[in-house]
Formats: structure tokens, C-alpha cells, sequence
């Protein structure tokens, strides 16, 4: 059997199912300091301040996750809602990421969201107690060059060493559980920092992890035989029980209670900004 799309696999739609769309006038480095666990239950964009274009985006995304669509005709559908609500784009920003529906834009949406998803998808899998026995650690890898080509490249080894990385023979590798995955996302650290535990760390980045078994991880000296590693597992089972309105207020209230913003009208406004 040939496979047009992804398998879909449950730990993927559940890290997409706990979001909520979150309208907000704030701009990318506004959103960057919202706490990860924040960003894990929100799908927001820069300067979108509107639910409907962000709850086509999520409807997207959860079809692409599902096999149901492809990315194409997922951006088709936000095109014309686009089209719909009367946007007009700044002329001198036409088809730029600050164009609310550009093909850059709507494609960086969907790909990114899909790729977190997955990314999830796969940390929860990972941390499967018997998966993590066999499998302790894991290697930072470029898989495909980033959007941009070349000039788009960034240095994942010397981000690898700022985020506390150890090199194996030029390699960028680190048990599961070890804090530079935290770290490689971080936008204390990055500028570009998704706040992500696993890929995409940033965007358009092209680097993707793949496992390690425990045989190797010991020869490394990540691990010693017999040694328990503690799984860290994504908590979001009560998230996923609750009913989709409960999420959003749990939502809010957590925004509200960090400091950084409050919402007006339902959109929020990070403080000193409007809306």
C-alpha cells in the first residue's frame, strides 16, 4: 500500500486538540515570552487579531495531522476566508510574512503547527517507559535545508553549545531527559526560539531528532547499563478532558495571572499595547 500523507498517530492530534485559538494584537516577540506550557494549549499568529482566520488555520491543521487534506488545499481555504472578511494587505507588504494572507505566511502557519504537533507527537512517544529504556537518547540532525536556502542556514552546533550541548565525535547528541532540549528552543537564548522541547525548535529550521538506542547511548557515556532514566511526558490529559470552553478559560486565566497581557473584547493585548 502507497501512503500519500503522514499516518496520523493519537499523541499528534491530542497535542493539536488542547489548543485554543487565541486572537491577539501582539506581535512575534510579544508571544515568545509566554510560558512553553502556555504556547503547547494556544494557536495564535503575530497580529491576528481575529478567531475565525485562526480557527481555519486549526481546522487545517488538524486535517492535514488526520491525512484528511494536504497543505495546499488547507491554504486555499484561508486564502478565501481571507478574501471573505475584505482583508486588504499594505501594498509595499504584498506577499510578505507581514501580509495576513500571503502564501509565505499561511504556509509558515500550517507547517509549523504541523510540525509541532508531530514533534509532540513523537516527545510522547519517546517518553513511553519501555520506549525510553531502549531508547535513551536522541541526535539533532539537519534532515532538509531550511526555507531560504542557504543564506537561511543557521549554526545549530555552535546553538547546540550555547544551549549546554555535549559534542560525540561532531555529533549532537543528548539523553531524552537532558535539559538542552529545553534549552535549543528557548527564546531567552534565541531570538527565533519557538519554546518547543523537541522540532521545530525555530522556525524553518530543517533539523529533526531521531532515536538513539541504549547500547550506543552507553558506549557514549550518556547512560550506564541497568540505569533508570524518568520519563517527562507532556501533562495533558485534564486538558484533553475538559470541554473546549473550559480550555480556553484555563487559557486566559494563565495568560492573565503571568502578567504580560490582558484581553480586551476577547483579543489579547500584551501590556503597553493596544487593541
Amino acid at each position: 500500500m502507497i501512503f500519500t500523507a503522514p499516518i496520523p498517530f493519537r499523541e499528534a492530534l491530542d497535542a493539536h486538540d488542547v489548543k485554543s485559538v487565541l486572537p491577539t494584537t501582539g506581535r512575534t516577540r510579544d508571544l515568545q515570552q509566554l510560558e512553553p506550557a502556555i504556547k503547547r494549549r494556544a494557536l495564535f499568529s503575530a497580529t491576528v487579531a481575529l478567531a475565525a482566520p485562526l480557527e481555519k488555520i486549526r481546522d487545517g491543521v488538524g486535517a492535514i495531522l488526520a491525512g484528511q487534506t494536504d497543505q495546499a488545499t488547507a491554504r486555499l481555504a484561508i486564502k478565501n476566508l481571507w478574501k471573505e472578511l475584505g482583508y486588504k494587505p499594505d501594498p509595499t507588504k504584498m506577499g510578505t510574512l507581514q501580509d495576513l494572507a500571503s502564501t509565505e505566511r499561511i504556509d509558515l502557519q500550517l507547517a509549523t503547527n504541523v510540525a509541532t504537533a508531530r514533534g509532540a507527537g513523537w516527545h510522547q512517544q519517546g517518553m513511553q517507559p519501555d520506549v525510553l529504556d531502549e531508547f535513551p537518547a536522541q541526535e539533532l540532525y539537519r534532515a532538509t535545508s531550511p526555507e531560504g536556502g542557504a543564506k537561511a542556514e543557521r549554526n545549530w552546533a555552535e546553538r547546540w553549545e550555547k544551549a549546554g550541548g555535549v559534542f560525540f565525535d561532531g555529533r549532537m547528541i543528548a539523553l531524552k531527559t537532558d535539559p538542552v532540549w529545553k534549552q535549543l528552543g528557548s527564546p531567552d537564548l534565541f531570538d527565533d526560539g519557538l519554546g518547543n522541547e523537541w522540532p521545530p525548535f525555530a522556525f524553518n529550521s530543517g533539523m529533526r531528532v531521531r532515536d538513539i538506542v541504549r547500547d550506543e547511548a552507553e558506549a557514549l557515556g550518556l547512560i550506564a547499563p541497568n540505569e533508570e532514566q524518568f520519563p517527562q511526558p507532556l501533562d495533558l490529559e485534564a486538558d484533553l478532558a475538559a470541554a473546549p470552553a473550559l480550555r480556553e478559560s484555563w487559557l486566559r486565566s494563565a495568560i492573565e495571572e503571568s502578567g504580560l497581557g490582558s484581553f480586551q473584547n476577547g483579543v489579547l493585548v500584551f501590556q503597553g499595547g493596544r487593541a
